[in-house]
């Protein structure tokens, strides 16, 4: 298999030490290798029961559904959502089969009544039996939920211990890091009374694929075919459906929108929960493929900084790691200018260490275990773009300042021409004339980059 094929999966195997078992009073999810702050005697680091048993349900089914559903590119969907916790609130992420449609589901303290919480990240498994138990949680059941990494299944009379091993696709990993990106630009657009969008969603319905247009009148809002002042682009959006199990439940929603690339958010907001429905351009693109993040990954200059911004976020042996993320404030803490700060956590996000949180503002960490060395590997536009200047085949013709470049690329037998500017950079090959950056920049417009960038400072 191509190791840069969207489907290829991570080299890293997730083992389960049991399954997932519906007890009659708990819900016990299987947890593969995690890295928690603290665990209980027998390996738990969340233990607790849902204040909101009927409504979490809900919620989690609903996940359930986006992360099972194929809504362009029928390809095999990763059926197990990631989980995180931390001291305030529990995060459940996943994607689309086609990897167009992000979902994440943040609990609250008030949704939880916790026994053991520590810091750590996982993948669980949702199977038919979870599902079931699931849909069929009344408003009034006392509903345990744990996650452990070394609990063990054992059958009366068989006593099969049932370990189960999954793969995290390569495509997730850069859905994370493309997804974090787009959130960092979002805007917030409209608010809504969830009855005040069920006609939206009955029209949405019956879509196309093609981008149609949100507009809003007497506080309602209609799909158009034709964009003007003030509509926000929906593309695909048949994949609205996904937020009719959620209206019920929420007090309001709001939708987001990154107008230059197209990307669009639904937030679902209950007292104690928020639910994220984030959507690609297109039912046609999926965000593993976008490439936004490698503009800050060819400019080199986070590679000094990685090792202390994640020191910083670990904090002092025996403390809490930083929950929230603030590149501000990681900048005047390690005394670095702060688009270095957001290019160390530029590459965090590209190994799924990191997320961003629209609603309130801020990053957060997403523990996983991953290597540095795996970033280079997983971006091969960026790989190519390294090759390109390694080789010598860029050359500076023109400077204007620190910010205005004009580069020649050459690749193959073919001289490109990029011009390098604030308001955005430019390349003269056909995938930049067929994608205009909204893909991301091209090798070309990379390895430019790092023709004029900075040497890095020794260490």
């Amino acid at each position: 298999m191509n190791p840069d094929s969207p489907t290829a999966s991570d080299e890293l195997v997730y083992s389960y030490r049991f399954a997932s078992v519906v007890e009659r009073d708990r819900v016990r999810l299987a947890a593969s290798v995690t890295a928690p702050e603290k665990t209980a005697a027998d390996g738990t680091f969340f233990n607790g029961r849902l204040a909101h048993p009927r409504e979490t349900a809900a919620l989690l089914l609903a996940l359930s559904h986006i992360v099972r559903t194929h809504f362009f590119d029928a390809r095999p969907p990763q059926m197990d959502p990631i989980v995180t916790t931390s001291r305030t609130l529990m995060r459940w992420e996943g994607f689309s089969g086609c990897c167009g449609a992000y979902a994440r589901l943040d609990l609250d303290d008030a949704a939880l009544r916790t026994d053991v919480r520590g810091f750590g990240t996982t993948n669980v498994d949702f199977n038919p039996k979870m599902l079931s138990h699931l849909g069929g949680i009344g408003r009034q059941d006392d509903v345990g939920l744990s996650v452990s990494t070394d609990a063990v299944e054992v059958r009366s009379g068989s006593r099969k211990v049932k370990e189960k091993k999954v793969t995290l696709p390569r495509r997730w990993l850069k859905g994370l890091c493309e997804v974090q990106v787009y959130q960092s630009r979002l805007t917030l657009r409209h608010r809504f009374s969830p009855g005040a969008i069920v006609s939206l969603l009955q029209s949405a319905s019956r879509a196309t694929g093609g981008v149609q247009y949100l507009a809003v009148a007497g506080g309602k809002p209609r799909l158009t075919l034709r964009p003007s002042a003030g509509t926000v682009a929906i593309g695909g959006a048949s994949r609205l459906s996904a937020l009719r199990p959620l209206l019920p439940l929420a007090r309001e929603v709001s939708l987001y929108e990154d107008e230059e690339s197209g990307v669009h958010a639904w937030l679902a907001e209950l007292p104690w929960a928020r639910f994220w429905l984030v959507l690609s351009p297109t039912l046609q693109r999926g965000f593993s493929g976008e490439g936004q993040v490698l503009g800050s990954l060819a400019r080199g200059r986070w590679e000094d900084d990685f090792d202390a911004v994640q020191d910083l976020l670990a904090g002092p042996p025996g403390a809490s790691p930083a929950e929230t993320i603030d590149p501000a404030e990681i900048a005047a803490r390690l005394g670095i200018p702060s688009s270095d700060a957001r290019d160390a956590l530029d590459a965090l996000a590209t190994s799924g260490l990191a997320g961003f949180d629209a609603h309130r503002g801020y990053y957060f960490q997403r523990p996983l275990p991953f290597e540095l060395a795996r970033l280079e590997k997983d971006q091969p536009r960026l790989r190519s773009a390294k090759k390109l200047f390694e080789a010598g085949q860029t050359r500076v013709v023109r400077r204007e300042g620190d910010a205005t470049f004009d580069v020649e690329v050459t690749s193959g037998d073919v001289t490109y021409f990029v011009r390098l500017r604030p308001e955005g950079d430019r390349c003269s090959c056909p995938w930049f004339s067929r994608h205009q950056g909204q893909r991301g920049p091209c090798k070309h417009v990379l390895a430019a980059r790092m023709a004029v960038a900075p040497p890095p400072t020794d260490s």
